[in-house]
């Protein structure tokens, strides 16, 4: 069986057609191998040379990263990713409920959860250092939410919908399409990205990135609680239980992290969840 009934069709087309590549059967355990031996030797250098931000660390993996999207990556790839980096805000918005008190910066772009995440082009991802960014939305989303305000406001949650992510511009695509070699797929693209930050990024930055996922366990909570009366969404939901990750618990190791499964636990999940709460009208729980 190539399609998996708990993952959105739209996830499931882009695996099948992957699995096919030769970067996917030839090159993916080659950076699986070597992430290994990357993150064994770095690790220790960088606790003892490189701690703390110098100030050019976000810049050099955004620019490595936009450089993977513009030229390497496949269309399927750079959608997905662009897909994700403006989802992800969506669901956080949505489960932190219409009663959220947003910070005095809110409207930045490509940074916090209440900010525009249209992707015009590659320098508007260079300026606003759109990767570190991004993973401090989980970091951000655990801070602000609210436990009994969720449960009190869950009626309205269930009755409203997450945001659109189609407001948001991907202009970026289209550089894709333009200039891409079209050779690496998204498991190898999400490797890359991983690899890039465990190399240039300090310590600070690179744990923080690493370890930036601990609002999957949180959305996952959500949903069960949004779900609780659709049995066969608890189901759905149910494959995306951490028992083998480093962001179900607190003090998680990035260094026993597991790169492949980023995709799976975190982008996929999250297609996963706004597929769900955009077209699934949530049931209530049985009185």
């Amino acid at each position: 069986m190539n399609q998996f009934p708990y993952i959105t069709d739209y996830v499931n087309e882009i695996f099948a057609r992957e699995k096919q590549r030769w970067d996917f059967k030839l090159l993916r355990p080659i950076i699986v191998f070597s992430y290994f031996f990357q993150r064994t030797l770095s690790f220790p250098l960088k606790f003892i040379f490189h701690r703390i931000p110098f100030g050019f660390e976000a810049y050099l993996i955004d620019w490595w990263m936009t450089w993977g999207l513009k030229y390497m990556a496949t269309y399927d790839a750079a959608e997905l990713l662009m897909r994700h980096v403006q989802i992800e805000p969506l669901l956080y918005r949505h489960i932190l409920g219409p009663h959220s008190i947003k910070p005095d910066d809110a409207e930045r772009r490509l940074n916090g959860i209440d900010g525009d995440f249209s992707l015009e082009s590659i320098d508007v991802a260079l300026a606003n250092r759109m990767t570190v960014g991004h993973d401090l939305l989980s970091y951000e989303v655990v801070d602000r939410f609210d436990r009994d305000s969720f449960l009190a406001n869950i009626d309205k949650i269930r009755a409203a919908k997450p945001e659109d992510h189609s407001q948001f511009s991907k202009e970026v695509l289209e550089i894709n399409k333009k200039h891409s070699w079209q050779l690496l797929g998204p498991t190898n693209i999400v490797l890359l990205i991983v690899t890039t930050i465990t190399f240039f990024g300090d310590l600070h930055t690179t744990i923080t990135a690493l370890n930036s996922f601990g609002s999957d366990s949180l959305l996952l909570w959500c949903m069960k609680q949004i779900y609780a009366g659709d049995q066969r969404a608890q189901i759905d939901l149910d494959f995306f239980m951490q028992e083998v990750s480093n962001r179900g618990h607190y003090n998680s190791s990035a260094f026993f992290s597991n790169p492949s499964q980023y995709l799976y636990y975190h982008i996929v999940f999250d297609e996963v969840c706004y597929d769900m709460l955009m077209n699934r009208p949530p049931v209530a729980e049985a009185k």
